[in-house]
């Protein structure tokens, strides 16, 4: 089966997606040429076929339904979480897994770092994959022998049909802020489209996991058909929740309160949002029949997640963090966080993509100007879109004057770096653990980590003793 006809073989049956920008019916016939025995449209052949046709009026849905059955239903055998939520997904999800892997259990993956097969790995196109490759890597997944499968949910995935004809055991909903308006067209859209995932929860062995901590999420616990835990890093009602907390750039020491007892946990991972992660990852592993002792085992095996607020040293007397933080409330969260243990200065880099929600440049500029101590705006995946303009959208966000533009991604990330005294922060937002920019021509190789521990080093650090300027 195949949706792209560039991937069709003989024998193939080639499904015709109707897409936002290109309908798949288009391709039909190179499908035909390249060997396609059997065809599903959405529309009717225009003249008697010369293969086997299928009409169908939603190929996304059939896509799913034909992909799972092929497969033989792997999302109905594998015990799978889902983590859906606007920030921290993929922290939670890296989280959890090393929870289940704590107890010695095999965890597949399917995270916007990569997929885990328990056998191999693949690099991620998107967050969470079309329907057919999801059934396929499930399929792996159940043959490699994975107990539990960890799985980001992204709202375009419940929306598209990607994940249907998947059984989720747990559904964790971290938190919810504006992004995606551009598919979603309003918050209301992007609400329900999140909850979708919970709403897939039927029954009292089924559990919604939902953060207390973000503004709406309460909401959902009078609409949920399955059993519930909640976690907070500040409501003492939560059932799971966060006493006492130690910050600082290594990490995060806190006493986690459980139904089952309290533990102390020495993470790796810094900053109060990865907290609020780790303890919802917790939570999650609580309702997947995990002991505690093996939670916290879990927690303090996690090594820091690349592209989110990772650490980059190479002597320097000031921090440089590189985060995927490319929301308003991320940004705000990001720099909340690194004055948790900053005595200086929280400089922040960011931009905003192309060809996505405009509405949320000018909030972006708003928050990193109100929440920084000095602001760099850049390029950040402009895509189709002149870098440029989409500065100009950010513009009116922007506060005060501690902040400068400079549009080429590589000398704002050294002048971001010029700029930093002993003890200073430098935030560089947006990107991540990316490794490529997408612009006007297609992908270039891009990466904030390389490009930084260049910059670095041609200010003279290459992994010498800290000094003081």
């Amino acid at each position: 089966m195949e949706y792209d006809s560039r991937q069709v073989e003989p024998g193939a049956l080639f499904i015709a997606i109707q897409g936002f920008k290109v309908d798949g019916a288009k391709f039909i016939p190179e499908a035909i040429k390249r060997g396609a025995v059997a065809i599903v449209s959405e529309n009717e052949p225009e003249s008697e076929p010369k293969v086997a046709w299928v009409v169908s009026p939603r190929t996304r849905l059939g896509l799913s339904d034909i992909s799972a059955k092929f497969y033989n239903y792997p999302g109905k055998a594998l015990k799978v979480c889902g983590i859906t939520g606007t920030n921290g997904k993929t922290t939670c999800a890296m989280a959890l897994k090393s929870i289940l892997e704590a107890r010695g259990k095999r965890v597949g993956l399917i995270s916007s770092l990569g997929y885990d097969t328990g056998g191999e790995t693949f690099s991620a196109e998107r967050t969470t994959p079309e329907s057919l490759e999801l059934q396929r890597l499930l399929f792996l997944m159940r043959s490699n022998h994975c107990n539990n499968v960890v799985m980001e949910v992204s709202s375009h995935a419940l929306e598209l049909f990607r994940v249907e004809n998947i059984e989720f055991r747990i559904g964790l909903f971290t938190n919810l802020t504006r992004d995606h308006l551009d598919f979603h067209k309003d918050m209301k859209s992007y609400f329900e489209a999140k909850a979708l995932l919970l709403r897939k929860l039927d029954g009292p062995t089924r559990y919604a996991v939902i953060n207390l901590d973000s503004p709406g999420l309460r909401d959902l616990f009078g609409r949920l058909k399955s059993s519930h835990l909640s976690y907070s890093v500040h409501d003492e009602k939560a059932d799971v929740r966060v006493a006492g907390c130690e910050m600082n750039p290594s990490g995060n020491i806190f006493d986690l309160v459980t139904p089952l007892g309290t533990r102390t946990v020495r993470s790796k991972l810094c900053g109060k949002f990865n907290l609020s992660n780790v303890v919802g990852a917790a939570a999650a592993g609580l309702v997947s029949g995990v002991d505690l002792d093996a939670i916290v085992t879990g927690l303090e095996a996690q090594s820091p997640v690349p592209g989110r607020f990772q650490q980059v040293e190479a002597g320097q007397p000031f921090s440089v963090f590189i985060d995927y933080a490319h929301t308003p409330d991320a940004i705000t969260g990001a720099i909340e966080s690194a004055r948790e243990f900053s005595s200086g200065r929280v400089i922040a880099l960011f931009g905003c993509g192309g060809d996505r929600d405009t509405g949320k440049r000018a909030l972006m500029g708003e928050a990193a100007t109100k929440s920084a101590d000095y602001t760099i705006v850049t390029s950040d995946n402009p895509r189709s879109e002149d870098p440029n303009k989409i500065i100009e959208d950010i513009k009116p966000g922007l506060e005060g004057d501690s902040y400068q533009i400079c549009v080429d991604r590589s000398k704002a990330i050294s002048a971001a770096l010029k700029n930093a005294n002993a003890e200073d922060i430098v935030l560089i937002l947006g990107k991540g653990a990316e490794e490529f920019e997408l612009v006007s021509n297609g992908k270039r190789i891009f990466s904030d980590y390389s490009e930084t521990i260049k910059a670095l080093a041609d200010a003279g650090y290459h992994n010498q003793p800290a000094r003081t300027r």
